[in-house]
């Protein structure tokens, strides 16, 4: 908890000079820009409004306002990169940042397996690579995997070689979450891909047509829910989250309507009694039990605004954007992240790729978005 509550001195560096940089690449562009982007991603700005106010009812201030700059600061870098890059590179570098990462894990296995491998019982020998999350490391491999797919794909080497390498990160990892991942965002990928054409009209009927066919998959899946766990070697309580998600419900009842403050739960006094029991966990291992515990039942629905709004600027970049793969990439990332939301902290969390990931995702849309306006114009 101390240690949690303190943070890492080299991150507080390295976020403050991230920081700096970023006010200073905002001060350099056209203010006329900043404000347009402001404008078409409201969401976002209310969210992060919304977790600053809530330093004021939170009981460990000095971590929520530490928290809520590091948000900032992710995001603002986000920003920072999507207005100095064109989107198909930016979403490259990162990609190939994660065949990096994977490259630089199997190397340490092989001089230091101790370092490279952890976990107990059934996930002993479970690979983490460079990350001290395995699960948050195999996500990385998934994004990535899913990215080369959907913007390099061709059967040669400088394309087999990197994804195979990713692919094996990812199963060493031994990550659920991650192969479903992995699976569920090639899939959509597929899906969107195959039904988008040149055509607005076309492509509206068929996003009605993606609607029908991934719901009856969610409902296929339902059914088969137990089955798919058991084929994973997994049980139906996730892994104990199950466990873990009913215990917090009396926290959450204790502050049902604002929360605790931005990432003040884990750190303060009210947890106490939960560790002593069963020990410091971190965070709920689900972003949506995670933002209620830190804003309530009100930062929540500011959540599902957000994701609701960017879903519904990205179906409307699907349909009038050409046939480049961009956009069905970046709603297939949105909508996979989602649904990975529900079992891991992913969503809000900006010590997570995923949330730096879905920022540039909101940010390209947003700009796929003013440009299609000026076109309409």
């Amino acid at each position: 908890m101390a240690e949690n509550a303190s943070g890492s001195l080299y991150k507080q560096v390295v976020g403050v000079i991230l920081l700096l940089m970023g006010t200073y690449i905002v001060s350099r562009t056209n203010p006329k820009v900043v404000i347009k982007y402001l404008k078409s991603c409201w969401p976002l700005l209310l969210l992060i409004t919304y977790f600053a106010v809530s330093v004021y009812w939170s009981p460990e201030k000095s971590i929520s306002v530490r928290r809520v700059i590091a948000f900032i600061t992710a995001i603002l870098c986000c920003f920072c990169l999507v207005v100095s890059f064109t989107p198909k590179s930016l979403l490259q570098y990162i990609a190939y940042a994660g065949v990096t990462a994977a490259l630089l894990g199997l190397l340490i296995a092989l001089f230091n397996p101790g370092m490279a491998f952890g976990g107990e019982g059934e996930r002993a020998f479970t690979f983490r690579g460079i990350f001290y999350d395995k699960n948050g490391g195999a996500r990385f491999y998934a994004y990535s995997l899913i990215i080369l797919y959907a913007l390099n794909f061709k059967l040669n080497l400088k394309w087999l070689m990197p994804s195979g390498v990713l692919a094996l990160c990812i199963l060493m990892a031994n990550s659920v979450s991650a192969i479903i991942l992995t699976i569920t965002g090639m899939s959509l990928v597929i899906l969107f891909n195959r039904l988008h054409s040149n055509s607005a009209n076309l492509n509206l009927r068929r996003i009605f047509l993606a609607i029908i066919i991934i719901g009856m998959s969610a409902i296929i899946v339902n059914f088969a829910y137990n089955f798919i766990l058991e084929l994973f070697g997994r049980d139906p309580n996730l892994t104990n989250r199950a466990i873990i998600w009913a215990l917090l419900d009396e926290y959450i009842q204790e502050k049902p309507v604002w929360g605790f403050g931005f990432g003040a739960f884990w750190a303060s006094s009210a947890v106490e009694g939960f560790v002593e029991r069963w020990g410091f966990i971190g965070n709920a291992h689900s972003g949506y039990y995670e933002t209620i515990l830190n804003g309530g039942f009100v930062g929540l629905s500011l959540l599902f605004i957000l994701l609701f709004k960017t879903i519904s600027d990205l179906l409307k970049n699907y349909m009038y954007s050409s046939k480049d793969g961009l956009i069905a990439l970046c709603l297939s990332i949105t909508l996979i992240q989602i649904i990975a939301n529900y079992v891991g902290y992913v969503i809000l969390n900006h010590n997570s790729l995923d949330m730096f990931l879905l920022s540039i995702v909101i940010f390209i849309s947003s700009q796929y978005k003013l440009n299609t306006r000026k076109k309409i114009d």
